[in-house]
């Protein structure tokens, strides 16, 4: 049988579960992947505190775990970069093969680590990266690899899923749904990576580098977060057929290469839009295959040390395509240029003809209104100007001509306050 011998640094919530799975449940990895995998020393830096299994062999100094001769695999899963890139280089650099879950870690730093892996004749599992126990990257890597990818569009984040799951099917405000997520152990603490759509973004650049050979290049992704989103938009998109939700997308047109994460309208005809709760799902279209679709748990110890200790087995049968870094046959750029269907919601002053003003502002840029939605004026004191929300649907419209209208529409007497704009994913 094969055998891996295996270090590990990071005793969190994932690598105590990676830990556990290891350690009493070796038997699943032996019957069902035919390999065995031997916890051999464990980093933490408080010692064998840090560790429940008390028989495992624990050093403190963390470098020292990543350059044993005695493993043949580092598993990194401290989290953030500095630290987390000394280490795999280290074990890299000792002709070690590395596992980690660390996205921002090879969505910032990825085409050095994999040079430094090819030079030294070993290879990185990163699985756990993205998706959770989804096997995205999986399907990257093998099973979409003789195929030529157009586009994808994922829900990459199971925390901000959960609060805009929540927020729509309970009328829960944001405040609420977050809190909520970290009694559940759904968000940390301090949920601002998920929130802002830093971590969706740092998982789209992974997804990005693998599917159109560009290199990873986390600041050339386009991002905003969730915080944008209240219930009034949630509302408007279940009258207008759609859910709102955190999408990171990609696409390729003519060698050239956008990534973004944004809030999204997404048809209630679409997988995507059925995506409830705490999961994720990744829709890649393929020229020759055309649609499939990857649906699992995305948030979660367990979820994630599933794709760690898949990485091993793979990595004991032989690992995986080489990985080629800093690839140039597409170029990537933040300039997005692929247009899309927008949703604007405004609040306009009641009064005749302001309709007829801001269609005239949609007509001068050459933007088609799709949709309207009036509803009757608010109550208002006396004192101030009485406003109806106003929901508008356009036909497609790119970036640049998006951030002129709505300069355009802000700057009229009609509107009483900042515009807001999504994007609609329709099928593409």
């Amino acid at each position: 049988m094969k055998s891996l011998k295996v270090g590990l640094c990071g005793t969190g919530n994932v690598g105590s579960a990676v830990l556990d799975a290891l350690t009493k449940n070796p038997e699943i990895t032996q019957k069902q992947g035919g390999v065995q995998l031997e916890v051999i020393l464990v980093g933490a830096r408080k010692g064998k505190s840090a560790v429940r299994n008390k028989e495992l062999k624990v050093v403190t100094d963390l470098r020292q775990a990543a350059s044993s001769d005695d493993i043949d695999v580092f598993v990194e899963l401290i989290g953030g970069c500095e630290l987390a890139k000394e280490l795999v280089e280290i074990a890299l650099r000792n002709g070690k093969d590395v596992v980690t879950a660390n996205k921002a870690l090879i969505a910032t730093h990825g085409d050095e680590l994999f040079k430094l892996a090819k030079e030294n004749k070993v290879q990185i599992g990163f699985e756990a990266s993205v998706a959770g126990g989804t096997p995205v990257i999986k399907a990257l890597r093998e099973g979409l690899v003789a195929s030529r990818v157009q586009w994808f569009a994922g829900i990459l984040n199971g925390t901000t899923n959960f609060i805009l799951s929540e927020m729509s099917e309970n009328n829960t405000n944001f405040d609420v749904a977050l809190k909520e997520a970290q009694d559940l152990g759904l968000a940390e603490t301090d949920p601002t990576m998920d929130i802002d759509g830093t971590d969706a973004a740092q998982k789209a650049s992974i997804l990005a580098a693998l599917a159109f050979q560009v290199p990873f290049e986390f600041d050339s992704v386009s991002y905003g977060g969730i915080d944008q989103v209240d219930l009034e938009d949630l509302n408007y998109a279940k009258e207008l057929g759609y859910s709102i939700k955190h999408i990171a997308y990609g696409n390729l047109n003519e060698g050239k290469v956008n990534v973004s994460a944004y809030p999204t309208l997404v048809s209630k005809e679409l997988l995507l839009s059925q995506v409830g709760q705490q999961m994720n799902a990744l829709d890649i279209c393929c020229e020759e295959i055309g649609s499939t679709v990857y649906y699992g748990p995305g948030a979660g110890p367990k979820p994630t040390a599933s794709a760690v200790i898949a990485d091993l087995v793979d990595l004991a049968n032989g690992g995986w395509p080489a990985q080629e870094s800093g690839s140039q046959v597409n170029k990537i750029s933040k300039k997005i240029i692929k247009p899309f269907p927008r949703y604007f919601r405004l609040e306009v002053k009641n009064e005749a003809g302001a309709i007829a003003k801001i269609s005239s502002i949609f007509a001068e840029e050459n933007i088609s209104i799709e949709a309207l939605i009036q509803h009757e004026a608010k109550k208002l004191k006396e004192s101030l100007q009485d406003t109806v929300p106003v929901v508008i649907i356009s036909g497609s419209v790119d970036e640049e001509v998006t951030s002129r209208l709505i300069s355009s529409l802000e700057s009229m007497d009609e509107i009483n306050s900042q515009v807001k704009q999504f994007r609609i994913h329709n099928a593409l």
